[in-house]
C-alpha cells in the first residue's frame, strides 16, 4: 500500500492514524522516547499494510487517509461516556502553516469521532526543522536538548517567527472559541516569548510546558509570570521536532505536522487509549529543503 501511495501522483497529501497503540507496541521497552514510539507506530502501520501483521488497516483513497484499527480506537473511546474521559493532545508543527493547523484539528475530531478535546498543547520551533533524529542513536533526545539548552526560543527566533507562532495560535483559538478545544497550551517558550504571545492572544494559554533536560531550574521570571496569569507549568521530555522528513517512512514526502493524543478515564486516571496522527505531503523537487 505505501509503495503505491508514494508512487501515485494523485496522493499529494497523506494522513496516517496509528490507532490505539496501547498493548500493541513492544511493552519490553517501557522507556521508549516519544519519537521512537512514533517511528515504531508508523512501522506497525507499514507492516499491517503489507500484510505482515494481522491487524485491520483501512486506506481511504478519496482523501489519502491510512487508518490502522480505526474501529477499535473508536470503541475504546466510547467505552466510557464523554464526560468521564479526558483527551489531551500535543501538536508538533513542522512548518508555519495555518492550513496544516486546521487539517490537524479537523482530522483529530473526525478520527476520534468527538465534538471536542480537553486540551491541546502547541509545539512550534521554527529553527529546529532540520534536526535529524536517528532512531538508532542512543539518547539522541537528551543530546539534542543539551544543545538546545544554550538557546532561548525568543533569542533563536526573529520577529517573523514570533508572528508565525501567533498565526498558528490564532488558528487554534478559533477551535477553542467554537468549544472544540477546552484549553490551550504552549511548549518551550521562554518568559519573553510567552509574554508576547499572551499580549495578543484572544484565548490565553493555561498550560506552559518546559523541558527540564534543557532547563534544569525553572527560570524565576517564567515561574512568576505563570503564577500571575494562572498558567500551569508542566514538564515534558519530547524533542522539538517529533518526526523529521529524513525519518519518515515514505520517500519524497515532507512532514507537515504530527500529534499525540492520550485518553484518560477521569475518576481513575487510567490511560485507556493513546496514538498518533501525522500529516504529510508529496515534496516537489523545487520544494526540497536545501541543507
Amino acid at each position: 500500500m505505501f509503495t503505491e501511495i508514494a508512487t501515485n501522483p494523485k496522493y499529494e497529501k497523506l494522513l496516517i492514524s496509528t490507532g490505539n497503540i496501547l498493548n500493541v507496541l513492544d511493552n519490553a521497552i517501557p522507556l521508549r522516547k516519544s519519537h521512537e514510539e512514533l517511528l515504531d507506530s508508523l512501522k506497525l502501520c507499514s507492516e499491517c499494510a503489507s500484510g505482515r501483521v494481522d491487524d485491520q488497516i483501512e486506506f481511504r483513497e478519496s482523501d489519502g487517509q491510512v487508518l490502522r484499527a480505526n474501529a477499535e480506537l473508536k470503541q475504546k473511546i466510547t467505552e466510557n461516556a464523554r464526560n468521564e474521559i479526558s483527551i489531551g493532545v500535543k501538536l508538533f508543527m513542522n512548518k508555519n502553516s495555518k492550513e496544516c493547523v486546521k487539517d490537524a484539528a479537523n482530522a483529530l475530531m473526525s478520527i476520534l469521532n468527538v465534538d471536542y478535546v480537553d486540551n491541546v498543547v502547541l509545539a512550534y520551533h521554527p529553527n529546529q526543522y532540520h534536526t535529524k533524529i536517528s532512531p538508532g542513536t542512543p539518547d539522541v533526545t537528551a543530546a539534542t536538548l543539551q544543545h538546545q539548552s544554550e538557546l532561548k526560543w525568543s533569542q533563536s527566533a526573529n520577529d517573523s517567527d514570533l508572528n508565525d507562532l501567533k498565526e498558528l495560535w490564532f488558528c487554534l483559538e478559533d477551535f477553542a472559541l467554537q468549544k472544540q478545544i477546552n484549553q490551550l497550551g504552549i511548549a518551550d517558550l521562554d518568559t519573553e516569548a510567552l509574554q508576547l504571545l499572551c499580549q495578543s492572544a484572544r484565548v490565553q494559554p493555561v498550560i506552559a510546558q518546559i523541558n527540564l533536560a534543557a532547563c534544569c531550574i525553572v527560570p524565576p521570571t517564567l515561574k512568576e509570570f505563570c503564577t500571575q496569569r494562572d498558567i500551569q507549568l508542566l514538564t515534558h521530555s519530547d524533542p522539538e521536532v517529533l518526526l523529521t522528513d529524513e525519518n519518515f517512512i515514505l520517500p519524497n514526502y515532507t512532514v507537515d505536522w504530527s500529534l499525540r493524543y492520550q485518553v484518560h478515564v477521569r475518576c481513575r486516571g487510567v490511560l485507556t487509549a493513546k496514538g498518533y496522527l501525522l500529516g504529510a505531503r508529496k515534496c516537489l523537487a523545487s520544494d526540497k529543503v536545501k541543507e
